[in-house]
């Protein structure tokens, strides 16, 4: 099979690195991709939202499935296009995509389909939502309707902020249109865990779980961030949770998308809150998470490529299997000094070379450029360092000292990724 994968993240390079270890893999692209990627995969400079010329490139090189990595192009219905095309696509319809891209769509979808989630309201100006804020008890999860590069969610923990909030994305246009409309949300206690499964027209398959670090410094203190780590196995995380999670929220969700005729060729990640009164769903998200899906790569040991194809194909209920190591996986993020705010890019990587000889690492570019052999910097999010190892400490200690060894001036990374597994 000759593929093609969409994007330039880490995310994207664990899924090329992953695809191309399939014996069914015969060409691999990736547009526009990165200088990492550049090792599994042949990268091509073209803009991935321009549609005709990703269709004109799938043509010329014979393309047999495209795998969308970006929710972005999911909302501008690229999906869609290359399928009126005859192409076949891993990642949902523009209609399908709306369970991530709008979160008023995605609650009501939820309530419509008797799926556990917080209670919340709608607001459209600066008015009502200061006049609910000041009407009701703290804390609130602020949240924009529309994409925000996974920093549209603000928990409020005093009026004080929650008004901040509101005036910055009504009056500043902090999220520009993704602001227009907001939800004030029930804030709900537990902790959060990131549950993906594959979904076709007729069928769904679970693959997984991590847990995400979303704060930009240690003790979840900090900023939002798109993801500073993640881990996967964790101890909190039983059979019998998985089972609940299958029965409360992964059927109904795929009976929710047949009754309301929306066809979902991809995966869905389900950001979870665990409460005293089971899992919660807190959002939807049409695609693989980041740096999620580098840990799952990582502990997947079936053939990517097969569960992509069959789900391009609506050939998941064939008695397809999802088979995952039983050791620890940890996924720590390398970012610009500044992120998520300003930072600034350009500056060289030396050591990347030496740290891939050690054993158990991997390394996937998240915000690279290569330049005559040399790696720079290119991004807030620059390298996902990944170990993995049946003792957990080990795993923890192996990424953390390939960090070490990388010893990149220009970088800052949470020391306390993986930590949450034993509280």
């Amino acid at each position: 099979m000759n593929i093609l994968v969409l994007g330039n993240g880490g995310r994207e390079h664990s899924l090329c690195w992953k695809i191309s270890k399939s014996p069914r893999c015969e060409n691999l692209f990736c547009i526009p991709g990165n200088g990492g990627i550049e090792q599994v995969a042949k990268c091509v400079d073209i803009d991935p939202r321009n549609k005709r010329k990703i269709y004109l490139f799938c043509k010329d090189n014979k393309i047999d499935l495209v795998v969308i990595g970006p929710e972005l192009l999911l909302e501008e219905g690229l999906s869609d296009y290359l399928i009126t095309k005859k192409i076949k696509v891993f990642g949902p319809s523009k209609k399908a995509a709306q369970l991530e891209t709008s979160k008023i769509f995605s609650k009501k979808f939820l309530k419509k389909n008797s799926i556990p989630t917080a209670n919340s309201y709608v607001f459209n100006n600066l008015k009502s939502s200061m006049d609910y804020i000041n009407l009701n008890k703290t804390p609130f999860v602020i949240k924009v309707d529309g994409l925000a590069a996974g920093k549209g969610v603000i928990i409020c923990n005093s009026k004080q902020e929650a008004i901040i909030a509101v005036n910055e994305i009504f009056k500043k246009k902090k999220f520009g249109d993704a602001g227009k409309k907001i939800l004030i949300e029930e804030f709900l206690e537990g902790y959060e865990i990131s549950y993906f499964a594959f979904f076709d027209k007729n069928s769904y398959l679970p693959f997984s779980y991590a847990l995400d670090h979303k704060r930009a410094k240690n003790n979840d203190k900090g900023l939002n961030t798109g993801g500073m780590g993640a881990f996967s196995p964790s101890k909190k995380v039983t059979n019998s949770l998985e089972k609940k999670i299958i029965e409360d929220i992964i059927k109904p969700t795929q009976r929710g998308l047949k009754e309301n005729k929306i066809i979902f060729r991809g995966i869905i990640f389900f950001g979870l809150m665990i409460t005293k009164y089971g899992p919660k769903v807190i959002e939807y998200n049409v695609r693989f998470g980041d740096p999620e899906c580098q840990v799952l790569m990582r502990k997947l040991d079936s053939d990517l490529l097969n569960i992509l194809d069959a789900v391009a194909n609506d050939l998941l209920d064939k008695k397809l299997k999802v088979s995952l190591n039983k050791e620890f996986c940890i996924c720590v993020i390398l970012a610009s000094l500044g992120y998520p705010n300003k930072y600034q890019t350009g500056f060289e990587i030396k050591n990347i070379n030496r740290t891939l000889s050690k054993e158990g690492i991997e390394i996937f570019h998240s915000g690279t450029i290569k330049k005559n052999e040399k790696y720079f910097s290119n991004g807030g999010r620059v390298l996902s360092l990944t170990a993995k190892n049946k003792n957990p400490e080990i795993a923890r200690r192996k990424v953390y000292q390939a960090l070490i060894k990388i010893n990149w001036k220009r970088g800052f990374y949470r020391n306390d990724i993986g930590i949450k597994n034993y509280e």
